[in-house]
């Protein structure tokens, strides 16, 4: 494994990791439920002891936002069963007792947040519910696309299917697509992911793979189609492709080139596409050349159950160059951490990079 990550650094100096786990502690304490007028009075002098603990903090509530901000989650706080639990929660009506607290560590002199043991037991299954209900269905293929394609893998597996004719798709990580060859032209459907077809030449028989909008029509070539959001990526790497989307111009493409398309910016044309990396999964390899952390990390997160968030905006525009091993993600989380400020927390499902 070879790593890398340029020299630029963080704009800000880095937060301790003692101030990051602080942070985080006391706003885990303090939407428990179980947090009193004195406890935020308490967070508030925290944050106003330093410029860095204010940025702690503000760090901290970016990282719960970015783990809420789902339908998912939406969906899972609108949950009636559960609005009743959130309810139990609150603070009682003016007048009324407040119940009896148990003694609790300040998150700031500890790393222990104590709750009530029946508050504790319902707030652990409230968790489990909201992990279930942000990450279930991570996996990218969906049970729709499993149920109606044809092919599909798992995250984090690969496969070679050989076609009716002749054609081989080189399957990469969550990925799903159905065939239909009872026509004039062989045709693909790609319902997610992304796929390498080995086109068999026919030239009776035009090769056309179909995704997002979109097509790219070969006779014999070796091309690979890969679903983004809203469009597609077409990279040829022998032969030539012709990519088409709604009223556009057809583009060809030939060897080292891509196409893209979108809603956004329609079909363009990339002529520097890295033959080198691409298509590296096939060799158990991720290669990264220059890229930012945040677009490593969405990489990454294909090969991988869970949700992974870079919690910091000074590092997301960070560059990474290497090599690495499908089968052993854990070695660019361990690389991040020897060669940036950065920390890394692995939880089931989620990754967390402050």
């Amino acid at each position: 494994m070879k790593t890398g990550l340029s020299d630029q650094q963080p704009a800000s100096r880095p937060l301790t990791a003692d101030l990051g786990d602080q942070a985080i502690e006391w706003l885990v304490m303090l939407q428990s439920g179980d947090a009193t007028a004195r406890d935020h009075a308490a967070f508030a002098d925290w944050c106003a002891q330093s410029p860095d603990h204010a940025r702690a903090a503000a760090e901290a509530r970016s990282l719960f936002a970015a783990v809420g901000q789902t339908e998912a989650a939406q969906q899972w706080q609108e949950n009636p069963d559960i609005r009743r639990e959130i309810g139990s929660f609150q603070s009682p009506a003016p007048g009324a007792a407040a119940p009896r607290r148990q003694p609790r560590l300040q998150p700031a002199r500890s790393r222990a947040v104590w709750l009530r043991p029946g508050r504790l037991a319902i707030a652990g299954a409230m968790v489990c519910a909201l992990m279930l209900a942000i990450f279930g269905g991570l996996e990218a293929t969906g049970p729709i696309a499993r149920w109606t394609s044809d092919y599909s893998t798992a995250i984090g597996q690969q496969r070679a299917v050989t076609l009716a004719d002749g054609s081989v798709a080189h399957m990469n990580t969550a990925s799903a697509f159905s065939v239909d060859f009872s026509g004039p032209r062989r045709e693909i459907r790609l319902q997610a992911g992304e796929v390498i077809f080995d086109v068999a030449k026919d030239a009776d028989h035009p090769f056309i793979v179909s995704a997002n909008g979109g097509a790219a029509r070969a006779v014999g070539t070796v091309y690979g189609v890969r679903l983004e959001d809203g469009g597609a990526n077409v990279t040829v790497r022998e032969g030539i492709v012709e990519v088409t989307r709604g009223d556009s111009e057809p583009l060809r493409i030939t060897v080292g080139q891509q196409a893209h398309y979108d809603t956004d910016d329609g079909l363009k044309k990339i002529t520097d596409a890295d033959l080198a990396a691409y298509g590296s999964w096939q060799r158990g390899k991720l290669i990264f050349n220059q890229r930012t952390l945040s677009d490593v990390m969405a990489e990454l997160q294909r090969y991988q159950p869970g949700r992974i968030v870079v919690a910091r905006d000074a590092l997301r525009g960070l560059k990474v160059t290497g090599v690495f091993e499908t089968a052993d993600l854990d070695a660019v989380f361990a690389s991040i951490e020897q060669t940036t400020s950065a920390r890394v927390t692995r939880l089931p499902l989620l990754t967390i990079i402050y």
